[in-house]
């Protein structure tokens, strides 16, 4: 039987250890499908830290100091139809640009962030009343305008081609902002990861005395370009076999407001987080920083151009957007972006909407480098940083840990399948609280770590399921009959509170011996006697049960039986008494229907009718409590389950003094203590246990005239 034990465990660790290796297996060849379902997860968690979702209340609402004057289908439309604006086909002139420019500088905002697209030449006299020099004379005139640009071709794609190619093969006379960062950058993988090849000419007319941005908005990874959820901090554009550091166009933003980053101050990245006076951001190893998103949609307020263009043909000191006047001072100390958002062409799928224009993002962007980079702001959000894939597995492992935890201290399957439910809930809870919560900010993966959790649940699950069977089984197998339907109920219904194996209990033994049997046997027939004695044994079963006590075994003519395992009750011992009292109740009416026996058929030689009915039943009863060894008992292919130790021994020695001077129940002074009340018992002595010099007191207890009551406790 042991071997047997040991093989199915063998078995079951086997097995278990080969599911486990092909859900790594699967988690291995099916991971782009986990990054997929990862993604969604940010997605989720995006939608509720926005201004309208969780701990909303906790952190810095979208920046209403931000203003978007947006250039879009329906505003190029309606400008061309305008007879007050004289306004051409788009593009419009860059010399009309300068004159808005110049209108929003008299309205005295903080910054203006020009996101439109001039790449390339208008007239290329270069004469002071071209349009391209009257805009590069207006954008060098104020000091508080960033221009935005584009880059093209991540560096780590061009990296298998000659580096030289790359260089020479690019005749392109223009270079860079003449203003580049003076950068001191400590991880030389993300030096690498944050360059640019250019394949778009900035001319010096318009960076000269203006600050660059790169108003880039995908990252390194082309299967991310629709899905935005980054930005980047600072390029490095590998430009004329020379390499330049640029911002993007929020920390350009930054920089103009705050007045720094010049030319003779350095810029460090430190430990992935770039320093710039009070304000701190944290990369990743590509320099992308994770977006703090406000809103599903416009966030910032979005003021068509043409309302800006018809207060300025106009004269007005006012504009008017979504059919409100608003005073030309609204404009006063705001962060004015100027960007093109056509349909189509300028929107992005992002965490937060799958449709959220281009200008949106930037402000959004621009918003967070100014307000949630600054350490002094109590009501900032910080960044979202990644834990690392090394604590993230510690905390993955100790959900699981908690899984199998749950799961062996869960006292039935319900409760453990709740448990494990819950586990898997207060992972989820805190996946959510550490991305929303505006004191962590911490994205913890959830796709990855959730499948090994719901795995391993589900695994130790099954592994509880057929702990649980096997448990009732032996149960049913140990006990069935030994106990009543209703304990045994109770046993299969809540197998947990069974221990099976070898222990120590504190019980109360009783040994029922039908006396004088052998006498009785030699005086009727056999047939007869094996009748008689099977429903003497019957009725004592069944008052055992109706008293919760377990049968141990039946030995020739007297049953032994034990309270206080496998299920323990207070009144342990006072059930055993009124057992008792009931059982040689039950006797003596037992020995009146057995003198009603009709023995007439019964002819043999030697049959002495009246010596049968004379010598009737007897059923001496001792009753002693104590501790006693309960355990399975035997060898490894007959066992049994029973009770050995000093407290069965004496019962043994209690029940021969019952039967030398005719004592129908003898109970110990251990039993006697454990009653409530006082039962009326004879105190007969003092008996001495073999090999011991303990000596135990035994009472005799009388049939009461009246014994009706039949209660029970469990």
């Amino acid at each position: 039987m042991n071997f047997k034990v040991e093989y199915i465990n063998k078995l079951k660790i086997s097995i278990t250890i080969f599911i486990i290796i092909l859900l790594s297996v699967f988690a291995y060849f099916f991971k782009d499908v986990f990054d997929y379902f990862e993604e969604q997860l940010i997605d989720a968690r995006s939608f509720l830290s926005t201004d309208a979702g969780l701990f909303s209340q906790k952190f810095q609402h979208a920046d209403n100091d931000i203003v978007i004057i947006s250039v879009n289908d329906l505003t190029q439309y309606e400008a061309a139809r305008s007879s007050e604006l004289n306004l051409t086909s788009w593009p419009w002139s860059r010399e009309v640009w300068a004159k808005i420019i110049n209108f929003l500088e008299r309205q005295e905002p903080k910054l203006i962030v020009v996101d439109l697209n001039f790449s390339n030449y208008e007239d290329m006299s270069r004469n002071y009343t071209s349009p391209d020099m009257i805009l590069a004379n207006t954008l060098g005139y104020y000091d508080n305008i960033v221009l935005a640009t584009a880059l093209r071709t991540p560096y780590s794609e061009t990296e298998n081609i000659d580096q030289a190619k790359i260089f020479d093969s690019f005749a392109n006379p223009y270079n860079p902002a003449s203003n580049t960062l003076n950068m001191y950058i400590d991880n030389k993988k993300l030096d690498k990861n944050i360059s640019y090849f250019s394949h778009t000419p900035i001319p010096n007319i318009f960076t000269n005395s203006t600050t660059m941005g790169v108003t880039n908005l995908v990252t390194n990874n082309k299967n991310k370009e629709e899905n935005v959820r980054y930005s980047q901090p600072v390029y490095k554009l590998i430009k004329g076999n020379k390499e330049y550091y640029i911002p993007s166009i929020g920390l350009a933003a930054l920089m103009k407001k705050e007045g720094i980053g010049k030319l003779a101050e350095e810029i460090p990245i430190e430990s992935n987080v770039l320093k710039i006076g009070k304000h701190r951001i944290r990369l990743d190893d590509n320099g992308q920083v994770l977006i703090n998103w406000h809103s599903h949609a416009n966030a910032y307020t979005d003021i068509p151009v043409n309302s800006i263009l018809l207060s300025m043909v106009r004269g007005t000191n006012y504009f008017v957007y979504d059919n409100i006047r608003f005073p030309l001072s609204f404009l006063r100390d705001k962060i004015i972006i100027i960007a093109q958002t056509q349909t189509a062409t300028e929107t992005h799928n992002t965490p937060v909407a799958k449709e959220l224009t281009d200008a949106q993002i930037k402000a959004t962007i621009i918003d967070n480098y100014i307000n949630d980079s600054d350490i002094t702001n109590a009501d900032k959000r910080p960044f979202l940083k990644k834990i690392t894939p090394y604590k993230g597995t510690i905390i993955t492992v100790a959900f699981c840990l908690a899984i199998i935890f749950v799961m062996l201290i869960a006292t039935n399957l319900p409760l453990a399948f709740i448990n494990g439910v819950l586990i898997c809930l207060i992972y989820l809870i805190f996946n959510i609280i550490l991305f929303c919560h505006p004191r962590f900010r911490i994205i913890l993966e959830m796709a990855m770590p959730m499948y090994w959790i719901v795995s391993i649940f589900l695994l130790s699950f099954i592994l509880k399921a057929h702990h649980e069977i096997k448990k009732k089984k032996k149960i049913e197998r140990i006990f069935g009959n030994l106990v009543s339907e209703n304990v045994l109920k109770q046993l299969v219904n809540k197998p947990h509170r069974l221990n099976l194996k070898s222990s120590v209990q504190k019980v109360t033994v009783m040994s029922c011996n039908i006396y004088n049997n052998l006498k009785l046997s030699e005086e009727i027939p056999p047939e007869k006697y094996v009748e008689l004695i099977n429903k003497v044994f019957n009725t004592i079963e069944k008052i055992i049960f109706d008293y919760n006590g377990t049968i141990n075994r039946f030995v020739g003519n007297s049953v032994l039986v034990y309270w206080g395992y496998p299920i323990h009750a207070r009144k342990d011992a006072e059930n055993a008494i009124r057992a008792a009292l009931e059982i040689q109740q039950k006797i003596d009416e037992y020995n009146t229907s057995f003198n009603e026996i009709n023995f007439d058929e019964y002819d043999e030689q030697n049959f002495d009718e009246q010596k049968a009915r004379k010598d009737s039943i007897n059923v001496k009863i001792a009753i002693n409590t104590g501790d006693a060894l309960i355990g399975q008992i035997g060898s490894s292919s007959v066992s049994d389950f029973t009770v050995m130790g000093d407290t069965v021994d004496a019962i043994e020695r209690i029940k021969d003094i019952a039967e030398e001077f005719q004592k129908d129940i003898i109970v110990t002074e251990n039993t006697l203590d454990q009653l409530d009340e006082n039962i009326p018992a004879t105190y007969l002595g003092q008996m001495r246990l073999k090999n011991s010099d303990t000596k135990i007191k035994i009472f005799e207890l009388k049939l009461p005239s009246d014994n009706s009551s039949n209660e029970t406790e469990e």
